[in-house]
Parts: C-alpha cells; structure tokens; sequence
C-alpha cells in the first residue's frame, strides 16, 4: 500500500511542480543565508535566524551548480548566478605551488582540496555555458591546472584528497576530476582532456567494490582501504562514464559487467518501502545526477527519483522551508543549525529533475 501511495504521489509530481520547489528553495536561501556586503552566502543558519560566517568552498560549489539550474530554467536567476559567480572568486588562493580555491575566502594561508576544485571546475563550465562569458571557462580550466596537480605516481596514480595533508586519495577527489576533466574538454584542449579523464576514472576502478560495482571511500598511501559508500562516490564515477561515452564513444567506458553498477546503486541508496534515498542530501543528489546521465531513459530511475524527492519535500522541510540534511529520514524538529549545502543540494536536485523530465531523453 505505501508502495503504492507513493507512485502515485510520484506521478502527479511534474517538471512545473520541481521547478516551483526549487524556485522555492532558492528564495529562502536568499532571505535567510545572503551575506550582502560580500554577496556570498554563510555557511549556516541558527533556528533562531543567526547567521554564522561565508560558507566552506564545497557549499559554494554546490551553490553554484544550483543557481546555474535555476538559470537555464527561468533567466531571471542569471544576474544571481553571475554576482555568485564573481564573488566566489574571493576563495582562489594564488599562493603555490599551483594556485586553487581555498577553503574560505583568501586572503588566508593556505588550506585547499583537490575535490573542492573539482566541483568549482564542473560548476564554472555550467556558468559558462548558462551565461557565455569566457572568464567562467578560464576559472574553470585554471581550477583544473590545481586539481591535476594532485596526481602522482604512488598506489599507481590518483589524486589526493587534500594538500595538505597526503594521506590519502579518495573516490570523491578522482571521479569528479574525471568528469571536469571532460568538462573542460568539450571547450578546451579535448584529445589532451579526455585522456587524462580516462586515466583518472581507469584508476578510480581500485576504489570500486567488485562484489556490487559501488565504491569506497579511499585508499591510504599505506594501502589500506576505507569500505565506507557514500552514494556521490558512485554516482560521479557513472556520470564520469557517461561523459566518457559521449566523446569516445559506446562501450569505450570502463562500465560494463563487473563495473560501476546502476542496478546496485538504485538497490543500495532508494529504498523500496517509504522511497527515501538513505544518505545526506549532499551526496544523495550526486547520486541522482550520476544515474540520469548514465541511464536517461529508465523509466524505473524517473519513478524512484520523484518518490525520493517526494519524500524529501514532505518530510526534510521545516515550517520555513529549511531542509535537514538527512533525506532518509524526517528532520528532526529539535534541529539547532541549518546549512547552506543542505539547502542548495535541494534546489539542485528539484532544478536537474525538473529540466532532466523536460529533455527529449528522458523517458516520460
């Protein structure tokens, strides 16, 4: 029965629906988390309306990607992205040996992620292509310079997590640098691009669990594996796929059986009884855009994404519009903080879906 509720109630969720709750979203980030003497965003809102400093580089990046969504919807939102766009710019960080984005707006000493800069590549090319302003796709190419310079040769290649402190490299530095690397290769030095995102998604394959084609967290320079599977993890391995696919060709990606799986995927993150999606909002959209662009015609994967951003809209909102940060569960409503990211996660994931129902490849 609850099953069947929720088809139902997926079904009469259409692309004008996500779009208005999107919309929605973004005008309560505007109220409640605009900084307006820098025109950023902070990182945090207390129940109480109290709002804590800028948001940390990955919040922006997602901030960003959702603002470029709302404005290949409805171009009112351009002039938002392109004043948050500009002042992002506050968090690149000149200082070497190759310059980055910074964790927090510079000038600062110097603390960078290689996957910040990743999602900063990956949304600077999507502002490039909403608003056609070159300076975008040169930010871009300039964040993938750092992020490259995250790779050497120990474990057989990959890049590290952070820079300062090489411990590790982890799927969520390598299958998003892959798909910039594609990104910044449909406008910029493709052949070279593209071979250097087939080689970091060649080396992301260690990270992948063969039993099920999810895949870990990272692996430590002493070797040692961290099991643990954040649904983004899979998901910008699959959109890295489809990327690959879409300049090389079919059967070209290291997909396939035995590989990245949209089957397990679906199986392990969506769950078959309330139609939640069981992770954060900040991983769990990932996993959504990864699987559409891997599988755009699945009916089955249109039906579980309404059910889950059904279930999102009716139970990880508060009374004003905030979301929690948990999409496989009802947010707490003793909840003391919200965050940007968990906001513009949920702009994003209406936003894509709406424009992702809307495109001729999608099965509808």
């Amino acid at each position: 029965m609850i099953l069947q509720v929720l088809a139902f109630s997926a079904m009469q969720t259409t692309a004008e629906v996500l779009k208005a709750r999107g919309f929605e979203v973004l005008e309560q980030i505007r109220r409640d988390y605009y900084l307006p003497e820098t025109r950023l965003y902070c990182e945090e809102v207390s129940r109480d309306g109290k709002k804590s400093g800028p948001a940390f580089n990955w919040g922006v990046g997602v901030m960003l990607s959702a603002l470029n969504a709302a404005a290949k919807l409805d171009p009112k939102y351009k002039p938002w992205l392109r004043e948050f766009a500009d002042a992002s710019r506050i968090y690149w960080n000149e200082k070497g040996p190759v310059p980055g984005y910074d964790v927090l707006p510079c000038p600062k000493p110097v603390d960078r992620y290689y996957d910040d800069n990743a999602w900063m590549v990956l949304a600077l090319v999507e502002a490039f292509e909403v608003l056609r302003d070159k300076k975008y796709l040169d930010w871009a190419e300039d964040g993938l310079k750092y992020v490259l310079s995250g790779w050497d040769d120990k474990l057989g290649g990959g890049i590290y997590w952070r820079e300062g402190d090489k411990k590790s490299k982890n799927t969520c530095s390598n299958a998003p640098s892959a798909a910039a690397c594609f990104a910044v290769g449909k406008y910029r030095n493709g052949q070279k691009l593209g071979n250097e995102g087939r080689r970091i998604l060649a080396w992301t394959q260690k990270l992948m669990d063969p039993s099920d084609g999810l895949f870990w967290d990272n692996i430590s320079l002493a070797g040692k594996i961290e099991k643990t599977k954040w649904s983004y993890n899979t998901g910008l391995v699959l959109r890295s796929m489809a990327m690959e696919e879409a300049k090389f060709g079919e059967g070209t990606s290291p997909g396939g059986d035995g590989k990245a799986s949209p089957t397990s995927a679906m199986a392990k993150w969506f769950d078959p009884i309330d139609g939640s999606m069981k992770d954060a909002g900040k991983f769990a959209h990932l996993l959504i855009e990864g699987l559409w662009a891997h599988s755009p015609r699945s009916a089955e994967l249109r039906l579980k994404t309404l059910n889950a951003l059904e279930f999102v809209y009716a139970n990880v909102r508060d009374s004003k519009g905030r979301y929690g940060g948990n999409w496989g569960a009802p947010l707490n409503p003793n909840q003391a903080k919200f965050e940007l990211i968990d906001q513009a996660s949920a702009a994003r994931a209406f936003l894509f879906t709406a424009a992702s129902l809307k495109s001729p490849r999608s099965k509808t």
